[in-house]
C-alpha cells in the first residue's frame, strides 16, 4: 500500500472517530436537557404554586411539597441511569429500566398535578414490543412536550395520542394554549423533539393548531430499515 493510501485511511479513521464522539454528546446533552427540563419545570411549577397557596390553603400547599419531593426523586434516578454511560468501566452501572411508553400514565399524571392540564390519552392499533430506541423517543418526545404545555399560562387540556401501525410508531400532542412555542423557554425543546426523532429514521412536526393551541406530531419507523 502507498504512504498516501495509509494516511487517506488514518485520516478517514480520525473523522469517523470524531463524528461519532460528536454525535455521543449531542446524545447526552438530548438527555440530560430533557431530564433536567421535565423535572426541574414541574418543581419550579409546584414551588410557586405552593409559596402562592400556603398562606390561604396549607393542605393545597402540602400537596404541592409532595409533588416537588416526587419530581425530585424522579430526576435523580433519571439522571443517575443517563450519568451511568459515562462511568468508568469498573464502576457500577445503574440497573434501572430505561424510560419507555410503559410509563405514560406518570408523565399524565405529573402534568395534570403540576400545572393543573387536564391531559387525556388514547392509543390505537396493535401493540408491539418496540426497539427500545424507539420506546424511549417516543417517551421523551412526549415528556418534553407535555413539559412545555406546563409551562403555558393558558393551557387547560392537552391530549396524547399513540397509534401502532405495521411499520412505524404515531405520537400526538395537542394542547388548548396560545398556539405558540413561549413554552420552549431555552430554544432546546423543539430542536431536541426533533432531533431525535431524525437519528432514529423518523421525523417530527410542531407548530400552531387552527383555532388555537399548540400540536407536536412525530413519526417513528418500528420495522425495516432506520
Amino acid at each position: 500500500m502507498k504512504p498516501t493510501s495509509g494516511l487517506w485511511l488514518s485520516a478517514n479513521r480520525e473523522e469517523a472517530l470524531r463524528r461519532r464522539a460528536t454525535e455521543e454528546r449531542l446524545r447526552i446533552a438530548r438527555e440530560l436537557h430533557d431530564v433536567l427540563g421535565h423535572h426541574l419545570s414541574l418543581i419550579n411549577v409546584q414551588a410557586s404554586a405552593a409559596l402562592h397557596r400556603q398562606p390561604a390553603d396549607p393542605a393545597q400547599s402540602s400537596g404541592a411539597l409532595v409533588a416537588i419531593k416526587d419530581s425530585s426523586r424522579e430526576a435523580l434516578r433519571e439522571l443517575r441511569a443517563t450519568l451511568g454511560v459515562l462511568r468508568q468501566v469498573d464502576e457500577a452501572a445503574p440497573t434501572a429500566p430505561a424510560a419507555g411508553l410503559d410509563r405514560l400514565g406518570d408523565l399524565t399524571a405529573a402534568a395534570e398535578v403540576a400545572g393543573g392540564v387536564a391531559v387525556s390519552t388514547e392509543v390505537s392499533g396493535s401493540r408491539v414490543d418496540l426497539p427500545a430506541e424507539i420506546d424511549l423517543a417516543a417517551y421523551r418526545i412526549v415528556q418534553e412536550a407535555l413539559t412545555n404545555v406546563t409551562r403555558h399560562a393558558g393551557t387547560h387540556s392537552a391530549s396524547v395520542r399513540i397509534r401502532y401501525a405495521a411499520d412505524h410508531l404515531s405520537v400526538e400532542i395537542l394542547d388548548s394554549g396560545g398556539g405558540s412555542a413561549e413554552g420552549d423557554t431555552d430554544g432546546n425543546g423543539i430542536r431536541g423533539m426533533t432531533e431525535r426523532a431524525v437519528a432514529i429514521g423518523g421525523e417530527l412536526t410542531a407548530g400552531n393548531r387552527d383555532g388555537g393551541g399548540f400540536r407536536v406530531a412525530a413519526w417513528l419507523p418500528i420495522g425495516g430499515d432506520r
